[in-house]
């Protein structure tokens, strides 16, 4: 027998769990990092953009390397860009700002939230962009170095995992108060 011989097919009524479960796809964060991984990789294979091996994704050597090349492009200067910046720039940083800042209106998360001392804020950010330009800030290097047994990676790699606890319960202790 075939489907809807005996019985009418019900028009508008539930949907098969595989349905439902495409429709979600859109909205999942794995789907978003398939497309992204997908088009990096067009990107490397046709727009030959291949980034150095063991350079992560790092806000403050990115924002260097994006602010540098835009300098060297607009105003004829000679600053340092890495190789990966070199020819083209970097827009992880502001990819990062843009991307976050739209899943936070889709998701109506979008706020501020006052936890108190600006000034102190702007002091401990300047400071830890400071520290990772002049370690290397990149997880990934940082573990890579890491490896290789350098000391400073192995105490930047405590702090930042020291940093990411304190934050973490700092935010917790504000947010309960």
């Amino acid at each position: 027998m075939t489907a809807g011989t005996v019985t009418p097919a019900r028009e508008g009524g539930a949907e098969s769990p595989v349905r439902i479960q495409i429709r979600r796809w859109p909205r999942s964060p794995v789907f978003y990092g398939i497309v992204v991984a997908v088009i990096a990789a067009l990107a490397g294979q046709w727009g030959h953009v291949s980034p150095p091996a063991a350079y992560g994704l790092c806000s403050a050597c990115h924002g260097r390397d994006l602010l540098n090349w835009t300098l060297n492009h607009v105003e004829g200067t000679h600053l340092f860009v890495t190789a990966a910046g070199s020819h083209w720039p970097l827009l992880t940083v502001i990819g990062v700002v843009l991307g976050s800042f739209a899943a936070s209106k889709k998701n109506r998360e979008f706020g501020s939230i006052d936890i108190g001392g600006n000034l102190r804020q702007f002091g401990l950010g300047f400071i830890v962009m400071c520290v990772a330009l002049f370690v290397g800030g990149c997880p990934t290097r940082i573990i890579l170095r890491t490896g290789y047994g350098d000391v400073a990676a192995i105490f930047t790699l405590f702090g930042i995992a020291g940093g990411i606890v304190i934050a973490t319960l700092s935010m917790r202790w504000v947010a309960r108060r």
